[in-house]
């Protein structure tokens, strides 16, 4: 199966914690990377074809072949969202899973790293659908594989948000603040977030750049 690397875009969410996703692709030129995103789907229709039939594989081929499928459906997915197509991301990160589902029922266990990924895309894709209980069912699935993932508490304080379930958005916007205080997109999220509890919204401190004098202190 052809292998792919994928690059995050910016702007993402409107410019909002772009997706997870590997890198390398997002640079390609535009005629391989049309080639390189056909062979994808090639192979992608190839090995959802694979799986439903009981042909035997050795182990190793076969957990990499899962592996390899799933990652695929990830980029694929990520194509898609960049291009604003939702409902057709949702659909790969929602085969990805199953996928996954299919693979840990068959004993084969698919890096969690890539689960939580693709579940943080699926978040993101419900949210940007205005469907805010799904969104937040999957930002916290992601938070289940790793509860330091700080895009999937990001888009679970935005979908803790729009629930109106402010208090408790604010705590996950504030988790977000403290690991990136610089981030404009978490900054905006706990000021609006603050005012609506009527908490003082104030600004945050900068550390001046020191420069160390050549001769020492004086």
């Amino acid at each position: 199966m052809a292998s792919h690397n994928s690059e995050c875009g910016r702007g993402h969410e409107h410019g909002k914690f772009p997706p997870s996703c590997q890198i390398g692709a997002h640079t390609m030129l535009p005629g391989l990377r049309l080639m390189e995103r056909q062979r994808r789907k090639a192979d992608i229709e190839k090995g959802l074809q694979f799986i439903q039939s009981t042909l035997p594989l050795k182990q190793e081929e076969y957990e990499a072949f899962l592996l390899k499928l799933v990652q695929n459906l990830f980029a694929e997915g990520n194509d898609l969202f960049r291009e604003k197509d939702y409902k057709q991301a949702l659909v790969q990160y929602m085969e990805g899973l199953n996928v996954a589902d299919y693979a840990a029922s068959d004993q084969v266990a698919l890096p969690q790293e890539l689960l939580c990924k693709l579940h943080v895309n699926r978040a993101a894709c419900y949210f940007t659908m205005g469907l805010y209980e799904k969104a937040l069912e999957d930002s916290e699935k992601a938070l289940g594989l790793d509860g330091e993932n700080i895009r999937a508490l990001f888009r679970k304080a935005r979908a803790l948000s729009e629930l109106g379930r402010h208090k408790e958005a604010y705590e996950c916007s504030s988790r977000c603040s403290l690991a990136r205080p610089h981030d404009e997109s978490v900054t905006q999220l706990g000021q609006e977030l603050a005012q609506k509890l009527g908490l003082r919204v104030r600004k945050a401190y900068k550390r001046p750049q020191l420069k160390h004098p050549r001769d020492g202190l004086t």
